[in-house]
């Protein structure tokens, strides 16, 4: 047997290899033997049937068959004495019979990347620093509040917070509806409309009428005005105003704080702002300190079938995205538009591999215990979900996964320089426009 390697574009190599025919010819030979004790052919004896009349028969099947196995050994053994890591199975694209009963073929293959060696004292890292306070706290028991408020009618002034329903018509630009008017229901302070429009609704009551002219945004959720200008005549149809209800000892425990005292019920809430902003920091670090080392491997050629699946799994992503918001019959988006977003997946998890590898990083199933019993905090009956994720090996090993990248990611923060961004609370929670 001969075997080169020939390189090719980018990781592709050319894997040649020839087979000589006296090697084929003698697994044949005693592919034939094996199959003549078993074979029962009409004349003659089980065990007892020619070799000429057995490879005038099975000859070729038996060749094939030694093929099959030749080639798949002899590519082991190429990738092997070669050192190479691959990425898939190799790819066979030529074969050929030689004159003598030879074989030879070619296989190509895509090797994995080497991650370069970094120098993480060298990197700077952006890491977001932010305690909890007591306003954050008053903040969110406000937030419980809502959920929880009534809305009783009112016929004093609008004013910010208050939930109007409006009747409206729209002319000019454009007309709508075109016949009689719409209904729209709004939040002032947090339902998204144009800032004239708000104007004009606050310091009215209830039946009062208004006329405004708008410009529309471009997101607007009414597609007949999006990015419209247009005059808005409407009538104030109905006003309620909130009431919150008080943070009493069954407000309390409805939240399930059992002793309903209201330190008790702080300090629960601290424990959860505490614990979202911690994950918060560590998303947004892992990001940044991912964004760093790719930089720091610029230039690292990844295998061309990896971002290709990638980016299809990337694409059919977004077809399930939209299924999961009500759009059944999306167009897949085509999978080139999410190549670059795919080559940043795969370099961060070679980039994770390779340090744990180097590192020696085990996983810690201490810590793996501990985020399954933390998260099953979160649901009215924990010890249930805890025993789910132990009987469900796809969840564990979810986990398991997750646990080995924090792992990672505290090691890179031991090693890179930390450059601190003192936030508050709200600047790190409250969504991104």
């Amino acid at each position: 047997m001969q075997i080169s390697i020939d390189q090719s574009e980018g990781l592709e190599r050319i894997v040649n290899i020839d087979l000589a025919a006296d090697a084929i010819q003698s697994k044949v030979d005693a592919k034939l033997v094996e199959l003549g004790k078993e074979v029962r052919l009409k004349g003659f004896r089980q065990g007892k049937v020619p070799k000429n009349i057995l490879t005038q028969r099975f000859g070729q099947h038996a060749r094939q068959e030694v093929l099959g196995e030749m080639m798949q050994n002899s590519i082991e053994q190429a990738l092997k004495e070669n050192d190479l890591n691959i990425v898939a199975a190799p790819e066979v694209t030529e074969a050929d019979d030689k004159e003598d009963g030879g074989f030879a073929f070619k296989a190509k293959v895509e090797l994995m990347p080497e991650v370069p060696t970094i120098d993480y004292s060298a990197l700077k890292v952006e890491k977001m620093v932010a305690e909890i306070s007591d306003k954050d706290i008053d903040g969110m028991i406000t937030n419980l509040q809502k959920q929880k408020q009534d809305w009783k009618e009112s016929k004093g002034k609008i004013a910010n917070g208050d939930l109007v329903t409006i009747e409206y018509k729209t002319t000019g630009e454009v007309t709508y509806p075109e016949d009689g008017a719409e209904k729209m229901g709004v939040l002032l302070g947090e339902s998204n409309i144009p800032a004239d429009l708000k104007k004009a609704i606050v310091g009215l009551k209830a039946k009062e009428s208004a006329e405004v002219d708008v410009d529309f945004p471009e997101d607007f959720n009414v597609a007949a005005l999006a990015g419209k200008k247009a005059t808005v005549s409407f009538d104030v149809a109905d006003v309620r105003k909130a009431k919150l209800p008080k943070v009493d000892e069954e407000f309390i425990k409805s939240f399930g704080v059992e002793s309903g005292d209201v330190e008790d019920f702080k300090g629960d809430i601290r424990k959860n702002l505490e614990r979202e902003l911690s994950q918060s920091i560590s998303v947004d670090f892992k990001n940044n300190a991912l964004k760093a080392l790719r930089g720091a491997c610029e230039g690292t050629l990844l295998p061309e079938s990896m971002v290709s699946r990638e980016s299809q799994f990337m694409a059919e992503q977004e077809v399930q995205k939209a299924k999961q918001m009500g759009v059944q019959d999306a167009p897949m988006p085509p999978a080139d538009s999410f190549k670059e977003q795919a080559s940043d997946r795969i370099l961060n998890t070679l980039i994770l591999q390779n340090i744990a590898k180097e590192q020696d990083i085990k996983t810690d199933f201490a810590k793996v215990r501990e985020q399954i019993n933390e998260m099953a905090q979160t649901f009215e009956k924990p010890e249930e979900v805890v025993q789910m994720y132990y009987k469900t090996p796809e969840l564990m090993s979810s986990i398991e996964q997750n646990v080995m990248e924090s792992q990672v990611m505290e090691w890179i923060e031991s090693q890179v320089s930390i450059v601190e961004n003192k936030k508050s609370f709200d600047d790190i929670m409250k969504p991104k426009a």
